[in-house]
């Protein structure tokens, strides 16, 4: 298992629903065998919620593409844990966002958690970050394009969002379109510290 490397980037101590800490801070280059082997070491069930088959590997490109966003046009933050004090941190969770070309306030929105730690609240943690930094870059729509199954990743973004738009894609393939909510409860900062 690759770990996340500490950066002096900014950070958000938050705690998992298991009491487990945890940090939230942006994607950077130095990233990149952490997110290819977090990608390896999924279920091939949870690569297809993901990829819509099971992708086992990532490109060269495709992880350079990942481990540089830039803050505005892609925003990416990952959740680390330490399982026992003083050990480097584990990568569990990836949320991200990529400006669409046409209609600069909306991004598709993807969101992956390593199997294990599903069901504890990585996402809603990641979820807080991206809303905020999206909405303070002018990006106020989600997108999401997943299978029509798949119930966790719809709650998520139930919670932050407020559906505007359905469409049936076919092959049990649906794209969501949401207006983002960022409630008081669920508003960081995440402004450089």
């Amino acid at each position: 298992m690759q770990h996340y490397r500490h950066s002096s980037t900014t950070e958000r101590h938050v705690t998992l629903l298991d009491g487990t800490p945890g940090i939230v801070r942006p994607i950077i280059p130095s990233d990149r065998d952490a997110l290819a082997t977090a990608l390896e070491e999924l279920d091939p069930e949870s690569r297809n919620r993901r990829f819509f088959f099971n992708k086992a590997k990532l490109s060269e490109s495709e992880l350079t593409k990942l481990t540089t966003p830039d803050g505005i046009d892609h925003i990416a933050y990952g959740l680390a844990v330490s399982l026992e004090e003083d050990t480097e941190r584990e990568p569990i969770a990836v949320a991200r966002c990529f400006r669409d070309k046409h209609q600069k306030d909306l991004a598709e929105i993807a969101f992956v958690t390593a199997d294990l730690w599903q069901s504890n609240g990585a996402a809603v943690e990641l979820m807080r970050s991206l809303s905020a930094a999206a909405t303070k870059v002018g990006i106020h729509r989600w997108f999401a394009v997943m299978l029509d199954n798949n119930t966790a990743m719809r709650l998520l973004l139930d919670r932050f969002g407020v559906l505007s738009e359905e469409l049936d894609l076919g092959n049990g393939v649906i794209e969501l379109i949401y207006e983002i909510k960022v409630s008081p409860r669920d508003l960081i900062d995440s402004s450089p510290k």
